[in-house]
């Protein structure tokens, strides 16, 4: 299954949106029941107000209401993230990610290129666009965070582990992209820069880091 970062995206908005509509409606109804009670209920002319002591019905409905957005919301998140996290079986480029303190290292197989940067000098994370590009992401020492804001995407590194993922990216994405895992004093800096091209661009661009030696240089 390929996932495109615009459908990954809008599942999350539509995630988002689901969870955000449900809380308003739930946070209006019940201020909404607690401000009826105090104006109907309230004592008047020294009279005590009458007691009803439980209402069934009433309880029953709201059980059954509460079990109803719970099932939606677990169901709907599992199915979100049944979508994101499917991978293709055959990914048109794959990409090691190589997270450390502080900074990133990304790897080309069978290539020799691989760009790397710290927080003084961000790398460059380039990729084909409208092709299934496979991610093998690790961390070399602490828990790091592969996050990219804008495309609402982000997945944790950990040492010793490898965790793999699929993205498609749109043609002409150019964003920066930073970890979301508060990982030490230079955390801050820990930001890398992600350009997408046409694949004929991308394999251009491929030959022309070959051809000066497949590294920017930088860390790790």
């Amino acid at each position: 299954m390929i996932l495109a970062l615009e459908t990954n995206s809008q599942d999350f908005q539509g995630l988002f949106t689901l969870y955000m509509a449900i809380g308003i409606a739930v946070t209006v109804l019940v201020l909404g029941t607690i401000v009826y009670a105090v104006i109907r209920y309230r004592r008047r002319d020294g009279a005590k107000p009458h007691e009803v002591r439980g209402m069934k019905p009433l309880e029953a409905v709201w059980v059954a209401v509460v079990a109803v957005i719970v099932v939606v919301l677990i169901v709907s998140t599992f199915r979100t993230e049944d979508r994101v996290d499917a991978v293709s079986g055959d990914p048109a480029q794959t990409i090691h990610v190589l997270a450390f303190q502080w900074g990133w290292r990304f790897t080309y197989p069978g290539t020799g290129i691989t760009m790397a940067g710290t927080g003084q000098r961000p790398p460059t994370l380039v990729v084909p666009s409208g092709e299934t590009v496979r991610f093998e992401l690790r961390s070399r020492d602490v828990i790091h965070s592969f996050w990219i804001p804008e495309l609402r995407f982000k997945r944790d590194a950990f040492p010793n582990r490898v965790t793999d993922f699929d993205l498609v990216f749109d043609p002409g994405v150019t964003t920066t992209a930073r970890c979301a895992e508060f990982c030490g004093l230079g955390h801050d800096r820990m930001d890398f820069q992600v350009v997408s091209m046409a694949p004929a661009d991308f394999n251009r661009w491929l030959q022309s880091h070959k051809r000066r030696g497949g590294s920017n240089g930088g860390a790790a």
